[in-house]
C-alpha cells in the first residue's frame, strides 16, 4: 500500500472519494492519500444517504484528509466499513500517543464532547474507499455541532500525525495480509 502527502491545500468536496482519485493524480493501487485544506462536501457527492436528506452540511476551514482505496475484486462495502473503523482505531491510538485522549463512537472521534473527525466508507466496482477528516481547526464548522480540533490540543504539525495514522493504518493492513498467506482455509 503507497502512502502519499500531498503539501499542497486541497479543498475536499466529496469527489475525492470517487474511484481513481489517486490514479488521477499518478498514484496507482492500494493508496492512503493525505494533504489538507477546507472541506465542504456537496450534495451531489455526499455518500451518507441520511446526511443528504436531513441537509446537514459536512465543513470546515481546515482538516487533515485521509483517503483510503483499496483495489479488490469484487469490491465490498462492508470490508470498506471494517477498514474505516480500522482506520479510525488507528487515529485513536496514534494520538494517544500525542497524549491526546479520544472517545470513539463507531467511526467518530471525541475529545470530551467534542467532535474531531468526520468519516464515511464506499466501495465502487473495483475498490472500497475511505474519507477520514480530522479537524486542524474548529473554524468553519457547523455551529450547530460542538467540535474539537488539533490546535487546540497543541498538535501544529499536522503532517507528522497523519504520517504516523498512515504507517499504523498501512502496518495493520499488512499484517492483516499476512496471516491470511499463512493460514489454512477450513
Amino acid at each position: 500500500m503507497i502512502s502519499k502527502i500531498l503539501h499542497d491545500p486541497i479543498k475536499y468536496d466529496g469527489s475525492q472519494i470517487d474511484p481513481l482519485w489517486a490514479y488521477a493524480m499518478g498514484i496507482r493501487g492500494d493508496s492512503v492519500v493525505i494533504f489538507h485544506g477546507q472541506m465542504d462536501v456537496t450534495f451531489e457527492n455526499m455518500k451518507d444517504f441520511e446526511d443528504e436528506k436531513a441537509g446537514k452540511s459536512i465543513r470546515g476551514d481546515d482538516l487533515v484528509h485521509i483517503i483510503v482505496e483499496r483495489f479488490d475484486s469484487p469490491a465490498s462495502i462492508r470490508l470498506a466499513y471494517y477498514m474505516q473503523r480500522l482506520l479510525i482505531v488507528c487515529v485513536k491510538d496514534v494520538l494517544l500517543e500525542y497524549g491526546i485522549r479520544t472517545t470513539r463512537n463507531g467511526d467518530d472521534l471525541f475529545v470530551d464532547d467534542g467532535k474531531l473527525t468526520v468519516s464515511i466508507a464506499s466501495a465502487g466496482v473495483t475498490s472500497e474507499k475511505i474519507h477520514c477528516g480530522i479537524n486542524i481547526t474548529r473554524k468553519g464548522t457547523p455551529p450547530d455541532i460542538k467540535t474539537a480540533a488539533l490546535m487546540d490540543m497543541g498538535i501544529k504539525d499536522w503532517k507528522q500525525v497523519a504520517k504516523d495514522i498512515s504507517e499504523a493504518f498501512i502496518k495493520e493492513i499488512e499484517d492483516i495480509e499476512g496471516d491470511i498467506v499463512k493460514t489454512r482455509s477450513l
